[in-house]
Formats: C-alpha cells, structure tokens, sequence
C-alpha cells in the first residue's frame, strides 16, 4: 500500500477521501449530510491512461473527490470496504506483503517460521515452508543457484534439510529466534582434529552453561533413502573435559554407536544403513572425564563443561 500512496501523492489534482463518504483520519461527525458539490465532466488519467467511471467525480469545499475504487483499480490495485471498521482497504499487487505463522506435521510444531508472501498477485511460500506442506526435504544449492525438492543429485540430501519432527534438549529451545538443529549453539563451523568442515551440512551442538541439556533430533526419511554417512567427534573448542558418543536409531531400534570421542581425536566416520527406516533419531550423550558420570539426551550437563560435539557433513543417500 506504500507504493499505491506514493503514486497518488505525484498528482497534481488532489485526490481527497471526504468525512462524510468514509470514515478517514480526520473523523469527520457520522450520520448524512448535504453536500454542495460541485460537477464539471472531471476527467480522471493514471499513468497517461484514461479511467472511464461510473461514478462522477466532483469538487467539494476546493478538494477534487474521485472514486476511490477507480483510482485503486487503475494503478493495479485492489480496494475493499470494511463495514465493521468503515475502513477503507487498499493493497498493491506490487508491494509484496509477509504472513508469518507455524505448520504443524503430525500434529508437531514445524519450528521455522511459515513465510507466504503476496507479489505480484501471486502467492509465494518460503521453500522450508512448502516442503513441510509437501512433505518432503528441502536443499538449496548457493553455489548453483538451485532449489531441490525431495532429492539432491548426486551427492545425497544433506539431513538437516529434512523435517525434525521431534527435538529433544537444547534443540528444542529458541537461540535468538530460531530453533532446531539448524541453529544449535555453535562456535563457529565444525573442526574436528584440526579438520575444518566449512560446508553447512552438519549437526552441531555447543553448551550454554546452565541447565544446558544434551540433545537429539528425529528426522523422517519416509523410507526413501538406504545410507547415512557423516564424521563424528568433539569440537576442538571443547575443553577437554568430557568425551561424547554418537547413537543413531531407525524408528527405535539402534542402528549405529560411536566409540567415545574425545577432543583432538580424529573424526570417526559413520556409514549407517538406513533402508526402510521412517523415522530416524539422533542422540548425542556425554561422559565426564573426572567423574565418568554418563549424561544422555535430555539430561543437564554441569555448567562446569565446555562441549562442543559436531556430526559434520552427515547426508542420506
């Protein structure tokens, strides 16, 4: 609707919406009133196009009154009267206007936010958000300038770009607006051993301090894909006082457990058949060096731990 005000503003004969007609921001008194208006075969031109209407404009009190509807209608607009609010309601095609709102899959929050923009008179959704309707995952290659929509060629579907159905700890909670696995606390991208895994197809998780939990996540695979592979192991800005452990499960039944990681050991590369499997979880635990006291997903770890446990580059194939 800025833009429609904006054009309006540039002409040189005063486009006025009058008290007695709508309710405006001036308020003028409710009930009818006997206007003397002025009529002279006013013509009305909108970018250098002329509008026929039913409704004569006229002037009043030195101010031109136009059909409001005409004007909208002309500039590509739409126009709509409330008569609750005797509002007026005015909205351009080409000013993209946002909804935001949630999803819900299998009666489970879908944590990003749904984003359906108007341009244009057509309706766009954000591509998370349509692949939640679809119900499937969702990639977008930045290199390539392409979106994929259930598959990725050749290099397998990176897992984070499937629905979470299912978050358990620390990703269950909002970090600066966001939540999920996709926006766990991080200390920047996955370095496992002096490794750097600079690309973004990895499930990180860094501690808080307090009440920070350990965390899992439960994606659906549908049944669509046979293989998982990823490299596992801690941070090397974890602080070397605890080891962490990788379990992987197929709708329930444990598929895959790491050897406990410790800091500056080498990623352990995880190769997992997932044939037939629905949903799967990932969990994360973490053991105390000192007390060798075992925390699994959704305990509280001690503030006095710094844990920083990556599963870099994990896709199914």
């Amino acid at each position: 609707m800025a833009k429609w005000l904006r054009l309006v503003s540039s002409y040189a004969v005063g486009i006025v919406l009058g008290g007695a007609v709508f309710g405006g921001l001036t308020y003028a008194s409710a009930g009818i009133r006997t206007l003397p208006a002025h009529f002279a075969n006013i013509g009305i031109h909108v970018n250098n196009n002329t509008i026929k209407t039913t409704a004569e404009p006229f002037i009043y009190n030195s101010n031109v009154y136009v059909p409001i509807s005409t004007i909208a209608h002309g500039l590509g607009a739409s126009v709509a009267w409330d008569g609750k609010t005797h509002e007026v309601l005015v909205s351009d095609k080409n000013v993209a206007t946002t909804k935001l709102g949630t999803l819900n899959y299998y009666s489970l929050p879908v944590y990003s936010g749904t984003h359906t923009v108007l341009y244009g008179g057509q309706t766009y959704i954000a591509g998370f958000a349509l692949a939640s309707v679809a119900d499937v995952p969702y990639y977008i290659d930045s290199a390539k300038n392409t979106m994929y929509f259930g598959t990725v060629p050749q290099t397998g579907m990176p897992l984070r770009s499937f629905i979470d159905v299912r978050d358990y700890g620390d990703y269950a909670k909002s970090i600066q607006g966001m939540v999920g696995p996709d926006y766990g606390w991080t200390d920047g991208a996955p370095k496992i051993d002096g490794i750097l895994y600079s690309n973004a197809n990895s499930i990180v998780w860094a501690n808080s301090g307090a009440n920070s939990q350990v965390p899992g996540v439960m994606y659906n695979l549908k049944g669509n894909y046979s293989l998982l592979t990823g490299s596992f192991g801690l941070d090397d800005a974890s602080d070397a006082k605890e080891e962490a452990q990788l379990t992987i499960l197929g709708d329930g039944k444990q598929l895959y457990q790491s050897p406990w990681q410790a800091q500056g050991a080498p990623a352990t590369a995880v190769s997992v058949d997932v044939s037939h499997v629905k949903l799967l979880t990932i969990e994360f635990s973490v053991m105390q060096n000192s007390t060798k006291t075992v925390y699994t997903m959704g305990q509280a770890l001690p503030s006095s731990l710094h844990v920083d446990i990556d599963f870099a580059d994990v896709r199914v194939h």
